[in-house]
């Protein structure tokens, strides 16, 4: 697992494109300096915007990227290990209530 990567906006190409060189590429590097990485992201539109597939292919040796067939959620792990963090963040006691808490508890 990477780095959680708080978001104050909503995700488009070009803020995905500000994430992957400072976080993922450093990340990946680090943990997987032999190459052997692999990313894995869904086909949401960010991920898939022309500026990030470019950035992508622009360091495929650095790691590799894992490309999901499109309109596949049924096998998307993301969604369930989103769902998974969403659920046992809701049982904690007391929840969370402010944005900062619930980034705590995950």
């Amino acid at each position: 697992m990477g780095p959680l990567i708080r978001l104050e906006t909503n995700l488009t190409g070009d803020r995905y494109l500000s994430i992957l060189p400072d976080h993922l590429h450093s990340f990946m590097t680090i943990v997987y300096s032999d190459g052997l990485g692999q990313f894995q992201q869904d086909n949401a539109t960010p991920h898939a915007s022309r500026v990030a597939t470019k950035w992508l292919q622009e360091h495929s040796s650095d790691f590799r990227h894992f490309h999901w067939p499109p309109k596949s959620p049924q096998m998307n792990i993301i969604e369930d290990i989103r769902d998974a963090l969403l659920h046992a963040v809701g049982k904690r006691s007391p929840p969370p209530r402010t944005p900062m808490d619930f980034l705590t508890a995950l």
